[in-house]
């Protein structure tokens, strides 16, 4: 494989570990029998490490693999990227409705806006995996070294 196509691989393992770093975040918000956490946490804190641990480095990741491959394209990357902002979207989706059994007092600064925001970045990566999976059969083939001069 190339290494796009490896790149974009760990886009979509750092997708996979936002999401459920987040979906288990909030589940410990939600707490047993919906009562919120049974200790002190600072939630603001834990969601920039979450943010910053692995949802930042899969859009820096998926933004390298497409300045790498925007003129010729990759299949296996570009079908990595669009599976990667699928499981962003559906995973704030499924983040969205968590935010409704935590407690008001959990929810402190960017933690109700952080899913939205993921999920429009997750369909900005699945338009870019798209893309450059449309454009992966455009490469150009030389049959001679005259071609290339």
């Amino acid at each position: 494989m190339k290494l796009e196509s490896w790149m974009s691989l760990a886009s979509l393992g750092l997708a996979v570990m936002f999401v459920a770093l987040m979906l288990s975040f909030y589940n410990f918000l939600i707490g047993p029998d919906g009562e919120g956490p049974q200790r002190v946490v600072e939630p603001g804190s834990l969601l920039l490490q979450i943010t910053f641990i692995s949802g930042a480095p899969c859009l820096v990741l998926a933004g390298f693999v497409f300045g790498m491959a925007k003129t010729f394209g990759t299949r296996a990357g570009g079908s990595m990227l669009l599976a990667a902002g699928i499981i962003l979207i559906a995973g704030m989706q499924i983040g969205t409705t968590m935010l409704t059994r935590i407690d008001e007092q959990y929810i402190i600064g960017a933690m109700a806006y952080a899913p939205y925001f993921f999920m429009a970045a997750g369909a900005g990566v699945a338009a870019v995996g798209g893309y450059l999976l449309a454009i992966s059969g455009r490469r150009p083939r030389y049959t001679n070294l005259d071609d290339l001069l």
